[in-house]
């Protein structure tokens, strides 16, 4: 009978404790593999990467941060634009050949515009109503694109005869000024053709004012409550002022209207216009059968 060697209980002990102990090298590897990676490039970044370079890195990490809270905030305020939450606009040659320019003007009184009748004053009305009264003539695939047909000018084939509303309004306004001197402006016009003139212009005008929506603050202030010191260059009030209670300083105010308003440039849509306009010369010259209306 043969025996085998009972292992010593030490070594035994020993060796069991190694296998336990001790992974093998897969089962090492399956560990690391199971370390996050986020975990692991930190730790690579930190251990591999140079002081300088892990700062560059932070510095460009947070300017991404802050781009994009930029990029975020700019979002935001477009969409709660109302010019983002507006309609589309209507088709017109001038937006789609870049006419139109904002611009922020401040209104002031222009007394020529305010004086009774003179060959002055008629001047310059006439000096803002536009090449031809604002009557251009546009191109038939320009017409296509428009939602409503006009009149071929019959002597020009495929020209066709449209306004710009702007200069049209103009004109009803001068028209309403000239109303008040009806016997100087228009002593053989018929009462018909007066009235239904004015009335026209009267409404044209209403909804053009409605439709813009003005929305700027007119006030109420007495410009001589306040003066300039010449030291100092502030603006103060004056002793008159200071003297007066609420109620007076409340009745010596006037509507003042000289405030800055957001307005479309007026030379940029004269220009366009110009640039198509129907001249009044060649219009009346090979129309002779038509007459210009009596304004």
């Amino acid at each position: 009978m043969q025996y085998e060697k009972v292992p010593d209980v030490e070594s035994s002990s020993e060796s069991l404790l190694h296998s336990i102990s001790t992974p093998n090298r897969s089962e090492q590897h399956r560990c690391i593999r199971r370390e996050p990676k986020y975990t692991r490039a930190w730790r690579l970044m930190r251990d591999e990467w140079p002081r300088p370079a892990r700062i560059v890195l932070a510095i460009n990490a947070a300017f991404s941060v802050l781009l994009l809270c930029l990029y975020l905030h700019a979002l935001w305020r477009i969409h709660s634009s109302p010019f983002y939450r507006a309609p589309k606009p209507p088709y017109s040659p001038l937006l789609e050949d870049g006419a139109i320019e904002y611009e922020n003007k401040r209104f002031h009184p222009d007394r020529i515009f305010q004086e009774d009748p003179s060959p002055s004053v008629d001047k310059a009305w006439e000096s803002i109503l536009g090449p031809s009264d604002g009557i251009v003539r546009l191109p038939l695939v320009t017409s296509q694109k428009l939602s409503y047909p006009s009149s071929e000018i019959y002597y020009a084939p495929g020209s066709y005869i449209y306004g710009v509303s702007m200069f049209h309004q103009l004109h009803c306004l001068d028209l309403i000024r000239r109303s008040f001197w009806r016997g100087h402006y228009f002593p053989n016009t018929s009462d018909a053709e007066y009235h239904d003139h004015r009335a026209h212009c009267l409404d044209f005008l209403r909804q053009a004012i409605m439709c813009n929506g003005d929305v700027q603050m007119t006030y109420w202030w007495n410009k001589t409550y306040t003066y300039v010191d010449e030291d100092t260059k502030e603006e103060r009030y004056t002793e008159e002022y200071l003297r007066m209670d609420k109620k007076e300083r409340a009745y010596g105010t006037t509507l003042l209207w000289d405030v800055e308003h957001q307005c479309r440039s007026f030379e940029r849509i004269q220009d366009w216009t110009r640039k198509y306009q129907l001249r009044d010369e060649e219009y009346w010259r090979e129309a002779p059968n038509f007459r210009k209306a009596e304004e």
